[in-house]
């Protein structure tokens, strides 16, 4: 009821919606209160709540598109090992209309190749469960598409506008901001892919200290930007939202790729790409229609991670 008004409710009015006492309400104001909403008491007015970046889907939702809000489930949480792991264990029951999982933190977050993902609160760690009705997939595409999706929102809410690293990672100044990663839920017996998962991880408020010291080097934040803008959490996850599945909804075709090239910094350098245990090598010259890079050779590679990056 809070977080769908801008205006003070009184305690009087909470009561008899509710159908309970004034003294109930007080006691749950103040449960809320110790778990980190920001309520604040107005003498002779009620209470109001202020959005201070505590994840709260009724914030994320009033922020989202009409279809959208009606459309998404989801799934919110304060500590979790990991929401990826979260929207697979989901993934057992077929879902009709997709489900977002969010994080305050993760106890055993991970990204490519199941490396180590720090993940302490205050960021956002986002996790989408998507039905995939044509049992096809273009993970190269997808994971481009999100990419774009991130960046485009970066750029609107925050005034900043970040490079992106083929095929997964945000950066700003050379600092990975954000990392994605794409999963598929296949069906054993019909051998297809019914679900996706796709998992954002995104510094959005990060301090970086707060880091592991191997990764502080390498890492960035949007703290700045986000204060800046006053844009908190929840309002930027919707941002996310909308802007992806604007995407979406057509990203097998291609057409957003255009954009992507503009933000993808490696095109015109020297790449060395890591694919299993072979190091592939060569002048990065374009993106393709199905995301792969292409470099000057005429190869195209549809995954792996780039290890060194040089100027031509």
């Amino acid at each position: 009821m809070l977080s769908n008004t801008d205006q003070p409710l009184s305690g009087e009015k909470i009561a008899q919606n509710l159908k309970i006492s004034r003294a109930a309400v007080w006691k749950i104001i103040q449960k809320l209160q110790a778990t980190g909403y920001q309520i604040e008491s107005q003498h002779r007015l009620g209470y109001i709540y202020h959005d201070n970046s505590k994840l709260n889907q009724y914030i994320i939702k009033k922020n989202l598109t009409a279809q959208l809000s009606q459309q998404l489930g989801f799934e919110i949480h304060q500590t979790i090992d990991s929401t990826n792991i979260r929207a697979k264990q989901l993934s057992f029951k077929k879902h009709l209309h997709p489900l977002v999982i969010i994080s305050d933190q993760q106890t055993a977050g991970y990204g490519r190749y199941g490396r180590y993902y720090s993940s302490p609160s205050g960021n956002i760690y986002l996790s989408l469960l998507l039905p995939n009705p044509s049992h096809q997939l273009v993970p190269g595409l997808l994971t481009t598409a999100t990419a774009l999706a991130v960046s485009l929102s970066i750029e609107k809410k925050l005034a900043v506008q970040p490079q992106i690293k083929w095929v997964n990672d945000l950066l700003l100044n050379q600092k990975k901001i954000v990392g994605i990663l794409t999963e598929a839920i296949t069906n054993i017996e019909t051998r297809s892919i019914d679900q996706v998962v796709i998992g954002i991880g995104i510094n959005y408020l990060t301090q970086l200290d707060q880091l592991p010291p191997e990764i502080q080097a390498r890492a960035g934040s949007l703290r700045k930007f986000a204060l800046a803008a006053k844009v908190t959490r929840n309002q930027f996850i919707a941002a996310v939202l909308n802007q992806f599945f604007q995407i979406y909804q057509t990203y097998q075709t291609g057409n957003f790729l255009p954009a992507y090239r503009q933000r993808c910094y490696l095109l015109h350098k020297e790449v060395t790409i890591q694919q299993g245990q072979q190091k592939i090598a060569g002048l990065a010259t374009d993106i393709d229609q199905q995301g792969c890079i292409v470099l000057s050779n005429g190869q195209h590679i549809s995954s792996g991670e780039v290890t060194k990056i040089r100027l031509k």
